[in-house]
């Protein structure tokens, strides 16, 4: 096969790059969405499992409006996923102790991720996201021992594994002084405390068995994705690990095709993924981020390749799943070496 032809003397480089930015955007926005993960995971099974037959009757007969509505179009697969939410929503009497689960839900004034009748109790579906993912990854939660909510804001996750696995010391930290607050008053499934911006954490050397921080590596620059993956190394036990979720190329390109980012950023984080592998916006100012302020948290697109050089060999990975949370972040397992 003959070798490309050289570019023309007179052509910029800089047009060339430029050229090839544009493409990589070009076939961004023409990839394939990744699939749907099975509505029940793990956790979601065992809360439907807990409830009666008279739960789910009770259920249907609280029903009312929109929730009525979206029930009667769902399966009855996914009517396993709404059962225990709805249960929670209208406190059916009984039912609530059985899941484990916690009817509270966080004022307006206080952080949470989501809001609305769906998330009554917590997110079970990134509970099961966690749970799936150590399991994928051949390592599963512990058998005894403690697991740590790296930037839990309000406790939306922890609090739906907590009711899951009540044997397990649950751990849940945030620099939200005020999500930190709720939860610890509202949820007594998990023990949380504040953490600052940056290391090191409140925690004794090897004292945690697992650790997951969704959608927090997506937000950290450079500096301080480094820092503290040095201070999860430091917390977690060898032979533990740690999940986490990264801004990839999904996100780039689910973001372009909602309209969600404008084709100059996209082609501006493109550059740098190409060129280094990691690209950082500050999103949020000189507000902060409700209220918390820290110039290393905004948004950032990692590539696996700059994550990978970087957390070993103190890390194995034994896990990477493109675009595995919400069709959209990345999902990395690692497990700490001595």
């Amino acid at each position: 096969m003959p070798a490309p032809p050289e570019p023309a003397a007179h052509e910029p480089l800089a047009d060339l790059e430029a050229a090839r930015v544009d493409a990589f955007v070009g076939a961004l926005v023409a990839r394939r969405e990744p699939p749907h993960l099975p509505p029940i995971g793990p956790v979601t099974g065992a809360l439907y499992d807990r409830l009666l037959p008279e739960d789910i009757v009770a259920v249907e007969a609280a029903l009312t409006g929109s929730s009525k509505d979206l029930w009667e179009q769902m399966t009855p697969e996914h009517r396993k996923v709404l059962a225990p939410i709805f249960a929670v929503l209208y406190d059916i009497p009984g039912a609530v102790q059985r899941t484990g689960l916690v009817r509270a839900a966080p004022p307006e004034e206080v952080h949470t991720m989501a809001r609305g009748p769906l998330t009554y109790g917590g997110d079970p579906a990134i509970a099961d996201l966690v749970v799936r993912v150590f399991d994928e990854a051949g390592i599963g939660l512990p058998e005894h021992g403690s697991v740590l909510d790296f930037g839990c804001s309000s406790g939306r996750v922890v609090r739906v594994l907590g009711a899951y696995r009540p044997d397990l010391t649950w751990l849940g930290c945030d620099p939200n002084e005020d999500a930190i607050a709720w939860a610890a008053e509202h949820l007594p499934m998990a023990r949380f405390f504040t953490s600052t911006t940056v290391p090191p954490l409140d925690l004794e050397t090897g004292s945690v068995d697992r650790a997951y921080a969704i959608s927090i590596w997506s937000h950290f620059g450079a500096a301080s994705a480094l820092a503290w993956l040095e201070e999860m190394h430091r917390v977690v036990r060898p032979g533990g690990a740690l999940l986490v979720t990264t801004h990839g190329l999904d996100t780039l390109a689910r973001q372009l095709r909602e309209d969600l980012m404008t084709h100059d950023s996209a082609a501006e984080a493109t550059a740098a993924m190409l060129r280094c592998g990691h690209q950082y916006f500050d999103v949020f100012g000189e507000d902060g981020d409700w209220g918390v302020k820290d110039p290393g948290w905004g948004n950032a697109y990692v590539g696996a390749d700059w994550l990978a050089a970087r957390v070993t060999p103190q890390w194995s990975i034994r896990l990477f799943r493109p675009a595995m949370l919400d069709r959209n972040q990345d999902v990395l397992v690692l497990e700490r070496r001595p």
